[in-house]
């Protein structure tokens, strides 16, 4: 692999309905494509670029191809490219190309019902500077009637409750002096009023239009959680774009359903329940504490690493609830910047994934758990193994010793915890 496939880089945002973006100069970049604010695909620019506009016609197709699957009827390859000019030159042919899917999802009638109420959840620790650029984004919605809950986790200082006082008085701030992101998770949903909790990080910056989104996002009965697009807000350095190659939180460009069907569809060899979304980016019914109990306080510590989302939505779906994924919902996350914060980052998702899984089988006895600690896992890092040997110089092999210690460092954090309590006494 080339050392630009890597490399930091400027992030493209291309607007469809304003034409086709100019040809590529030959920098490393990061391409992201938009049609009237819906995300529609990315690309990233390494070492191969068009050498005509017709070529990087074809690249912008296939970056779309999977979100065009969802939205549009079945096109042939002059089709696409016709679709591709029509985002400016002919609207009215693109929308008579769009699918019953996108209106469903895109262009909901008024609905008969007031929409639910909605807290946001901002779990925070020692970082009054990005909390205070993630507030002052929050207080630009378009949604005006919500509740924000600031959980300040064990801080080492007043800074943040100085903060929430003097710049954001409206905001409920919670001193959590336990230290654990479950924790104060569990805080969050104990103190938010509203029926609906959407949950980000302090290191997050979301849109205008999100609370409003997420709120019109609850219509299905059974959907418990859902979750949403995470975009890097900058890539500035090689750790910022290594993450977001290998390691980042992008699901998708289509709407994605995960209920009791997919759940049996994986069950024998594990649910992946990581691919339902990012914590930076989730939201819940308030009822769904009271069906299948809270986060789980072992979790998302400094001993466990993390996943207490992903254990959360598996126990959703476990119990035949929904979760859903909606790439429109969207915001921008602040990358670690650093080679060393993203190798402790590494190893904490590692040790959490598998701490997790543990969990997920103490609590169901799924034999599917078991397979994918087993057998899935092992064989996975054989192969990483047997790559590294024969591709020594590639950067894909970076944390590689950081990833298999993390899976045993979480099986070891289990065996000691499991007969620790899993939720707060209410």
């Amino acid at each position: 692999m080339s050392k630009t496939a890597y490399s930091s880089r400027k992030i493209h945002h291309c607007h469809l309905e304003e034409g086709i973006p100019a040809l590529p100069n030959g920098e490393a970049a990061y391409y992201l494509f938009w049609y009237n604010n819906i995300p529609m695909g990315h690309l990233w620019l390494d070492s191969i670029y068009p050498k005509d506009l017709t070529e990087w016609e074809s690249f912008i197709i296939n970056s779309l191809k999977q979100a065009w699957s969802f939205y549009f009827k079945p096109l042939n390859v002059s089709e696409k490219h016709q679709l591709l000019r029509a985002f400016k030159d002919n609207p009215t042919y693109l929308n008579e190309q769009f699918s019953s899917n996108y209106k469903k999802i895109f262009q909901r009638p008024t609905p008969t019902t007031s929409l639910p109420s909605i807290s946001v959840v901002i779990c925070t620790r020692n970082r009054t500077s990005a909390l205070r650029e993630c507030l002052t984004r929050l207080f630009l919605s378009t949604e005006k009637n919500f509740e924000i809950v600031v959980v300040d986790n064990a801080p080492s200082d007043s800074g943040t409750a100085e903060l929430i006082k003097k710049e954001f008085p409206s905001v409920t701030y919670v001193l959590e002096p336990r230290k654990g992101l479950d924790i104060a998770r569990n805080t969050g949903a104990l103190t938010a009023k509203a029926e609906i909790l959407a949950y980000t990080d302090d290191d997050v910056i979301v849109t205008p239009e999100w609370v409003s989104q997420i709120r019109q996002s609850f219509e299905d009965p059974l959907t418990m959680s859902v979750t949403g697009l995470v975009i890097p807000y900058r890539l500035d350095t090689e750790a910022q774009c290594f993450f977001e190659r290998f390691w980042g939180f992008n699901k998708g460009h289509q709407p994605l359903i995960f209920d009791k069907a997919y759940f049996a569809k994986h069950l024998p060899v594990g649910v992946p329940a990581w691919d339902v979304g990012a914590g930076a980016n989730m939201a819940f019914r308030k009822t769904v504490f009271e069906k299948v109990g809270y986060f789980d306080e072992r979790l998302d510590v400094g001993a466990s690493g993390c996943s207490g989302d992903s254990e959360y939505w598996y126990r959703i779906m476990a119990e035949g609830f929904t979760c859903r994924y909606f790439p429109h919902i969207y915001v921008y996350h602040q990358h670690r910047e650093s080679w060393n914060d993203l190798k402790k980052q590494i190893f904490a998702y590692m040790r959490g994934n598998v701490s997790s899984v543990l969990v997920q089988y103490q609590k169901y006895h799924h034999q599917g758990e078991l397979y994918r600690l087993r057998k899935s896992l092992p064989l996975y890092y054989l192969k990483r193994i047997k790559f590294a040997i024969l591709h020594p110089k590639s950067r894909h092999n970076k944390f590689i010793l950081e990833e298999i210690k993390g899976c045993f460092s979480g099986w070891k954090f289990f065996l000691k915890h499991k007969d620790s309590p899993f939720y707060p006494e209410i």
